[in-house]
């Protein structure tokens, strides 16, 4: 009986954990912020700092960090969204979906109580700043009871919401989990972010994508509460080739050919995660020996290499 017992106890918490875990343990699809290295970063961002606490306007909206902070790659310099606010940001570039994240958000949760300590934010793309795409959020968060500040939490309780890895990870996003939709996902201009107000309240709480309240730390009323946002990258953008010797690239090329220039270059291999495989100056490089899709910088300009 006891045995039992214990049992019925287990497995609600363990029916929570469905999603892959914190960045750094096996099987979590976190991206450190040291892979984003080939990322690029916004050209420009609108920011709303929503209030203190939604429920008491009275006490204002929000004021901690620099717009400027979240324009460049993570570093730990957040801004702050309180209750509801939203950073709209702007590429000139298009962003496109190809394998693997396009976009990468990072926060600076942090581990906390044998848990993590979270604070969460929807993530929206729009091509031309109008309409505006959510990618589908779900929580399994127990809602039995409100979490609270510095209250413990997991990872594995949410998906395709920001903010749930822990610094220095970043949670990703893929554009293909978009592609069923009307929005031209070669042609990505803006991405929003939103922060999730976790209240347990239907009057004021968010829900998931399954029509779920999302339970996250709330009321959290003081000038840094809410989503803090540490940065925004997006991995891949289109080829832009304007060197004749670069554009004779092949592509795709075999399993470890030598890719040859006619003139040296400054040559980098990364992985889809923005992992470094390789950097020298030369004209030539060998591809990679496993098949896959990777980005290659020439020159600081970026390209996908496919390797069959």
């Amino acid at each position: 009986m006891r045995l039992i017992a214990f049992l019925f106890i287990l497995i609600p918490s363990l029916c929570l954990a469905q999603f892959d875990p914190a960045g750094g343990e096996s099987g979590s699809k976190a991206v450190h912020r040291d892979y984003m290295t080939t990322a690029r970063w916004a050209d420009s961002v609108v920011f709303n700092p929503g209030w203190k606490n939604i429920s008491d306007t009275t006490q204002g909206r929000v004021e901690a960090g620099l717009i400027d902070d979240v324009l460049g790659a993570a570093n730990n310099r957040t801004l702050s969204f309180g209750d509801g606010g939203t950073a709209t940001f702007y590429y000139d570039q298009p962003i496109i979906d190809v394998d693997g994240p396009d976009i990468v958000v990072f926060e600076n949760g942090f581990a906390w109580s044998g848990g993590y300590f979270l604070e969460l934010a929807f993530v929206e793309v729009s091509s031309d700043g109008n309409r505006y795409l959510r990618f589908p959020s779900i929580s399994s968060a127990d809602t039995s009871e409100q979490v609270g500040n510095l209250a413990y939490m997991e990872c594995q309780w949410y998906h395709n919401l920001a903010g749930k890895h822990q610094a220095p990870y970043g949670t990703p996003f893929d554009l293909r989990e978009l592609r069923d939709s009307s929005i031209d996902l070669s042609d990505i201009h803006y991405i929003r972010i939103i922060d999730v107000v976790g209240a347990l309240n239907d009057s004021i709480g968010n829900r998931d994508s399954k029509g779920n309240l999302i339970n996250d730390p709330w009321p959290t009323g003081f000038e840094n509460g809410g989503f803090d946002l540490d940065a925004v990258g997006v991995m891949r953008f289109p080829l832009s080739i304007a060197d004749t010797d670069i554009s004779q690239m092949p592509n795709p090329v075999s399993t470890g050919s030598d890719v040859n220039f006619e003139k040296p270059h400054n040559i980098q291999l990364f992985d889809l995660s923005g992992k470094l495989i390789m950097a020298r100056s030369d004209n030539s490089f060998t591809a990679p020996a496993i098949p896959g899709l990777y980005i290659v910088s020439v020159d600081n300009s970026i390209y996908k290499l496919c390797v069959q």
